[in-house]
């Protein structure tokens, strides 16, 4: 990760905040989209982020990028003209060039998906936020009128992006959701750095050049979630499941919405009320005729996979080792309180350090614990509360309440 407030970065301080009224073209062409690239390259750190429309696809469709400049002019990519990608995956992978966006893991994955290049050099302002004393779940809107004193109309966030031309109302939303881009991120840095927690950052930012998160995951290994499917058997989870992965593979292939393929009422009536056969599949509740003419069979094979037990292993995303004992659930209580003090004190979101599941299982795996499925152990986690942490579970460690903050600390 190349993101620093010395060097280059303070001719990035010098003209950020002098935001351009220059006017945006559309870029329509692989040589002025290259041109981009370029420029974008030169100048170390832009703004990213995507509009599209998700309604009747599995998939989302792309029809705009926005590329937001240190001086606030913006670029404005039409997707649907672009015919290579290239010149933006190259962006995307170069680690020399900061690749600024907020709520960064969809929009990064929309992009993969267009152009692919792994991304690197990321730099997300939402995440980043829960380090200086913010959410990090706080809104685009929330964080720049907090940090920038800067008020967005959020008129478009249902316009139609694919439909062209784009409305004035249109562009300026667009140009506007990076057009504060690397204000935001030096910004951010900076009190990040009177904080001590810029290295911290830089560590987190590395969770998007991860390549399983841009791989799709095999439905086999997922329980799907569906309305109505609670108190059910073994046998049924497991129809569940094969109906599930099929589904999913099937909306997959032919980019449709699940529900499209098979509804969650048809999926739920299908597990609690199957079918003795594939004919009987034609007068199921739920079922379109012409979708249980088409589909029958397949529903049937699916089916009857889940009750043969052919599925694999559900991996185990709880815990390894001893079941729960009767003081477990005091321990994990006891975990969260010293976690959130901790945060609390040092200005720091929560939630960044784990959810209740991942405490939990922590909590159980204390006597083997393995950083490798314990996030908590590894990076700025360990440093900050993890090893501490791990210590009072283990006995080794205490906790106390501190006389002027009243919170919680571990030592």
């Amino acid at each position: 990760m190349k993101i620093e407030l010395l060097g280059r970065w303070k001719n990035l301080l010098s003209i950020a905040g002098i935001i351009s009224d220059s006017v945006s073209f559309m870029i329509t062409t692989t040589e002025a989209l290259a041109d981009v690239v370029r420029r974008a390259r030169e100048a170390g750190a832009v703004g990213v982020d995507t509009e599209f429309i998700w309604d009747r696809t599995y998939y989302p469709t792309l029809g705009l990028i926005q590329i937001g400049f240190p001086d606030g002019h913006c670029e404005l990519i039409d997707a649907p003209a672009i015919e290579d990608w290239s010149p933006l995956a190259e962006l995307m992978s170069d680690p020399d060039t900061v690749k600024i966006l907020h709520d960064a893991q969809q929009d990064l994955n929309i992009l993969h998906r267009t152009c692919g290049g792994l991304p690197k050099n990321v730099f997300d302002t939402q995440r980043s936020s829960g380090f200086v004393g913010l959410s990090s779940t706080i809104s685009l809107s929330e964080l720049l009128k907090t940090l920038l004193k800067v008020r967005l109309a959020k008129t478009e966030t249902r316009s139609d992006w694919v439909a062209r031309p784009l409305t004035d109302a249109q562009i300026k939303y667009a140009e506007d959701d990076v057009r504060y881009s690397v204000d935001l991120m030096l910004n951010i840095m900076g009190k990040a750095e009177t904080l001590g927690r810029k290295e911290w950052i830089l560590d987190e930012m590395k969770i998007y050049e991860d390549e399983s998160n841009y791989s799709e995951r095999d439905p086999d290994y997922e329980m799907p979630r569906v309305r109505g499917s609670g108190s059910l058997t073994q046998q049924q989870r497991n129809v569940l499941r094969a109906l599930g992965a099929w589904r999913e593979l099937k909306a997959r292939r032919r980019n449709l919405p699940r529900g499209f393929v098979l509804s969650d009422d048809a999926l739920v009536s299908l597990v609690k009320r199957p079918p003795n056969s594939a004919e009987e599949i034609r007068q199921m509740k739920g079922l379109s005729e012409r979708s249980a003419e088409r589909n029958r069979q397949y529903i049937w094979e699916a089916i009857e996979r889940g009750r043969s037990g052919e599925l694999p292993d559900l991996p185990n995303n709880k815990h390894i080792g001893p079941s729960p004992d009767d003081g477990y659930e005091a321990r994990v209580d006891l975990s969260l309180a010293s976690i959130k003090g901790m945060c609390l004190a040092d200005q720091i979101d929560p939630a960044l350090i784990g959810n209740r599941a991942e405490v939990t299982a922590f909590v159980l795996e204390i006597d083997n614990l393995d950083a490798s499925r314990h996030r908590m152990l590894r990076g700025w986690r360990g440093e900050f509360c993890g090893k501490a942490l791990q210590r009072l579970l283990q006995g080794e460690g205490s906790i106390s309440i501190d006389s002027k903050t009243k919170l919680p600390q571990l030592s």
